[in-house]
């Protein structure tokens, strides 16, 4: 038989709130009833000699038989809640609903997704990701007409979602986000919230191409180290000569740029250079924890040298502690660098609705705080440091993931491949010398001889 007991949170207090308890399975499972109670009124589980007390007695009825209700809805599956589980099943029981009603909502996808980025303790950025999936989800139900349970997701569902996704010219690196997303919420449903047994999801393909990203030479972060920013660049570049908080808008130019400027010598994440404080700094290094998979594991400190330009940086008075949010750092560096004249027209490729489309942008379009990065890696390639020694900066595990991020574009190529013994004008003489040797000794009938 299913007991439900009531008892004081502090007894020992003049008023307490009230508790329920219950067991099962052989676990004991309490319940917050939001109730609270003079300690001296209240007796046997019951509250006595109170005004408040029938209200107070009927919410704890309301409560014992939420309780017995959701053990009751596990039992009948067989299952052993978690103690937070079980809370929000009484919560469910309280707000009027029924069994069925219960069961049904359980079993709704999106409904549970929306729970889980609710409750969820991610990134920012991860929670932004998680949304963007529920939302494109929620309008897919519209088109479908039905509302999706676990057993919906299949694998023509994933078809179906692929082609509508295609149709609206999304480009594959979008999609294949959605997918690893909806990927993610179904694994988790299913290991962690024991809500289904549906595994076609494992089979979804995550689709992925390399996106086009620049990373800025070291002459072109100097360009913008060396910008002036002044009032009369603030109003040519707002073309608004009555430009309010003029003051204002010069502090936030120069806080961003030195911002970026320090990532792009230390090859930092912005999650990592934009939060580096005095105490970082020891002796001309900056030492580091990096914030990218420290709720997973405890990641090594990063130690990087400075860089002369953040020598300069610090030398001018620069507050590290200064607060610049990603979005506006984002934004307002693609200013700065179009004002310090890094331009040019860059051809982009991008596989929009199944169909790869070229595009052309100025260089300063494709610069965010990722570029930071991507240039601090590149110049540290560029200038000559060993691979493994710039990975340890980097946290790349593999040097196939670092071929992928170092940007060289074609001319830099050719330049290096210039100091390449095949392409030096001096070392291919000597070369072309022994090779007309060979090539006669090939010739003559007692070459093999010869050897």
């Amino acid at each position: 038989m299913i007991e439900v007991t009531f008892s004081l949170d502090n007894p020992k207090r003049e008023v307490s709130t009230i508790r329920g308890f219950i067991r099962y399975a052989g676990k004991r499972y309490s319940f917050p009833t939001g109730e609270s109670v003079k300690t001296a009124c209240f007796s046997k589980g019951k509250c006595r000699e109170c005004k408040e007390a029938r209200a107070i007695n009927n919410k704890l009825v309301a409560v014992e038989i939420a309780m017995k209700n959701a053990i009751l809805y596990y039992k009948q599956d067989f299952k052993v809640p978690e103690a937070v589980d079980f809370r929000k099943k009484v919560d469910q029981f309280l707000t009027g609903n029924n069994a069925i009603e219960i069961k049904r909502k359980d079993n709704e996808f999106l409904s549970y997704v929306d729970t889980y980025i609710k409750t969820c303790d991610k990134s920012v950025e991860t929670i932004k990701s998680y949304k963007t999936a529920l939302n494109s989800l929620r309008e897919f139900e519209k088109v479908k007409k039905k509302i999706f349970s676990f057993d919906d997701i299949t694998l023509k569902f994933a078809e179906e979602y692929r082609k509508w996704l295609l149709d609206a010219d999304y480009s594959r690196n979008y999609i294949g986000t959605l997918f690893k997303n909806l990927k993610f919420f179904m694994k988790h449903a299913r290991e962690v919230g024991k809500l289904h047994d549906n595994t076609d999801y494992e089979k979804f393909k995550v689709e992925a191409e390399v996106a086009d990203t620049i990373a800025l030479s070291e002459i072109e972060l100097l360009r913008l180290h060396r910008l002036v920013i002044d009032e009369d660049l603030v109003k040519r570049a707002s073309n608004d000569e009555r430009l309010h908080n003029i003051r204002a808008r010069i502090r936030a130019w120069d806080n961003v740029r030195k911002k970026f400027l320090i990532g792009a010598f230390t090859a930092m994440r912005v999650s990592d250079f934009n939060r580096i404080q005095d105490y970082n700094i020891q002796d001309g290094i900056i030492t580091i924890l990096p914030k990218k998979g420290s709720s997973i594991r405890k990641p090594a400190p990063v130690k990087i040298p400075m860089h002369p330009v953040i020598q300069e940086i610090l030398a001018s008075g620069f507050d590290l502690s200064c607060k610049v949010s990603e979005q506006y750092l984002n934004k307002q560096i693609k200013v700065l660098c179009r004002l310090a004249g890094i331009v040019g027209d860059t051809v982009v490729y991008r596989t929009e609705g199944g169909v790869l489309k070229e595009f052309v942008k100025q260089r300063w379009e494709l610069v965010s705080t990722h570029t930071a990065r991507r240039s601090g890696a590149t110049n540290f390639y560029k200038q000559g440091i060993p691979k493994r020694s710039i990975m340890l900066l980097t946290g790349h595990k593999s040097e196939k993931q670092f071929d992928a991020y170092v940007k060289l574009s074609a001319e830099e190529n050719a330049r290096a491949l210039m100091e390449d013994d095949y392409f030096n004008k001096d070392k291919a003489n000597t070369s072309n010398e022994w090779m007309l040797r060979q090539i006669e000794n090939e010739n003559n009938p007692n070459f093999k001889e010869s050897f």
